[in-house]
């Protein structure tokens, strides 16, 4: 008997992720150069930033680390805050190791069904309920984790690495502290709302139903203790530790680190945030991340990425705005304000 032939679908969607994967790569530079810039005065730009993080009530944790010097200026650099989405950038880094091991490849072929779904955002459901299942690849989930924040694509991709246990032994390995992700997107957002997660669940409309029936006070005390775990959380100088060494290529490979990098300058979600505050020639990658409202309290608004100067000089970000009643452009502008004055401090 012959060898049995790919479908034309899954040979053409391993021929574009190899190529993305080799065209990403050959764009990585130096993003350290001699002549780049530095922040000189870290003192003064912790002064300012500390004037950002009043504008706002409840917590404000934001670090700032310039790569070139490891220079660094923090605002409650040590407090603990929620992840939510920005713990699909970690997922995906985690995956971009996998590959780096051997233990998977960009272009694997990944079948996404109905059962495979998660909740809230993920755009690819839409493509599921339309086709009845999905034929992508590793290189697609990673893309849809990062750049739209899709909590199925990045539930899949959390599974693959080995869940939690994988990804804690992938920042243990490199050295990264301050920063965990323990539970994938389902799981994470039915308890915050008092709620188990459940199969049936990848239905929207059963969801909602479930949540509407939750007793308001099971609601309260869910909630209360979610701003109070320590699980899914970082502080803001263990993400910009992170942040520095993907920048840096300590964290993956040469290709890896520039793929991801690419990655994270295509996002989408939430171009009022640190974008906002990026002024012209400045280069950003970022993963922004927003937990739900209750009771007029947000438990966090974040985002955090890499800022790169147009002389190559790059400085890792990170800002989180804890248990907020403000609204949600205030929140915004409080961290497109971080970014505009962490730039304006470059020299």
């Amino acid at each position: 008997m012959g060898k049995k032939k790919k479908p034309r679908t899954t040979r053409c969607l391993n021929c574009l992720a190899g190529a993305l994967y080799l065209f990403y790569s050959s764009q990585l530079v130096s993003i350290s150069p001699a002549l780049a810039g530095a922040l000189t005065d870290t003192s003064r730009l912790q002064r300012k930033l500390e004037a950002v993080a009043k504008g706002s009530d409840g917590r404000v944790g934001i670090c700032a680390e310039e790569m070139k010097s490891g220079a660094i200026a923090c605002v409650n650099g040590d407090q603990r805050f929620s992840l939510q989405s920005v713990m699909k950038l970690v997922v995906g880094a985690a995956a971009m190791d996998a590959i780096d091991r051997g233990q998977m490849r960009l272009e694997d072929v990944i079948t996404v069904r109905k059962k495979d779904l998660s909740l809230y955002v993920q755009p690819i459901a839409d493509l599921v309920a339309e086709r009845g299942e999905v034929r992508t690849t590793v290189a697609d989930l990673i893309s849809r984790a990062i750049t739209e924040s899709d909590s199925a694509a990045t539930d899949l991709l959390f599974a693959r690495v080995g869940g939690a246990e994988g990804i804690q032994t992938f920042l243990k390995t490199k050295k990264i502290s301050g920063l965990r992700v323990d539970r994938d997107e389902k799981h994470l957002q039915t308890e915050i709302v008092g709620l188990i997660w459940r199969p049936e669940y990848v239905d929207a409309d059963v969801l909602d139903k479930a949540i509407k029936a939750v007793p308001s006070g099971r609601r309260d005390a869910s909630f209360a203790a979610y701003l109070k775990d320590e699980r899914d959380t970082a502080t803001p100088r263990g993400m910009v530790t992170f942040l520095s060494a993907l920048a840096s290529g300590k964290l993956l490979s040469a290709k890896s680190t520039a793929y991801l990098l690419k990655v994270m300058q295509r996002t989408v979600t939430f171009p009022d945030r640190l974008k906002a505050g990026v002024p012209k020639g400045w280069t950003l990658g970022h993963k922004t991340g927003t937990s739900l409202t209750w009771r007029g309290v947000t438990a966090v608004t974040n985002d955090v990425g890499i800022l790169t100067a147009p002389d190559g000089g790059t400085i890792s970000v990170a800002v989180f705005v804890a248990e907020s009643r403000r609204s949600s452009k205030e929140r915004a502008k409080v961290i497109a304000a971080t970014a505009k004055t962490i730039t304006s401090s470059y020299r």
